[in-house]
């Protein structure tokens, strides 16, 4: 079985890669969310649906296709367009909770299977100096709510209220129950295998 991952997120790759997966990947053509979808849940799971769908290329190869959003105040907030629109972000994640919703879907032999992944997150306050500091020397443009949790945005969070690792982009427990529902083996068997 050939497994693709349909994103070039560098987190993505990396975790997959560390955790032992062998996999290519491949460019998702799925074009940027606009969906007319006000639930959160609901608009993760068709962005990783579409993007796993717009890979598919033969029917015995296993499709990832994934999508992060960070929401707060009944808005879904993406990734930044310029550095002005990073700084909103940041402004408006500032001493609150927002959530962090993945969505993932994996498609193999014709079928499809999707689930999501929530976990809040807790920001300090940040003054305005902090974040032009932050925003000085981060790499935020290709990240949900302008930040990475592992990176020089851990110095803003309080705490984290559930799964780590969706944060960071990629839910690993949801990934190993989809992969089992999906081709009938544990995950574990199949890196392990190698």
């Amino acid at each position: 079985m050939k497994i693709i991952l349909a994103s070039e997120s560098p987190r993505r790759i990396e975790m997959l890669t560390e955790m032992g997966l062998k996999f290519e990947v491949r460019k998702h053509r799925h074009t940027e969310e606009h969906f007319d979808v006000k639930s959160p849940f609901s608009f993760v799971k068709l962005c990783s649906k579409h993007k796993a769908e717009s890979a598919v290329s033969k029917m015995d190869e296993l499709i990832i296709g994934a999508d992060t959003i960070v929401y707060i105040d009944k808005k879904i907030i993406g990734k930044p367009v310029s550095r002005i629109s990073a700084k909103k972000m940041i402004l408006l994640l500032s001493g609150k909770k927002h959530t962090v919703y993945t969505g993932l879907t994996l498609i193999y032999k014709g079928e499809s299977f999707s689930g999501v992944q929530k976990t809040d997150v807790f920001f300090r306050k940040i003054k305005s100096n902090e974040i032009d500091s932050y925003l000085d020397r981060a790499e935020y443009m290709d990240k949900a709510g302008a930040y990475a949790v592992q990176e020089e945005a851990s110095l803003f969070i309080e705490k984290i209220s559930g799964d780590f690792f969706n944060v960071v982009g990629f839910p690993l427990l949801l990934f190993s129950d989809l992969f089992e529902k999906a081709t009938g083996e544990a995950l574990y068997k199949t890196i392990w295998r190698r």
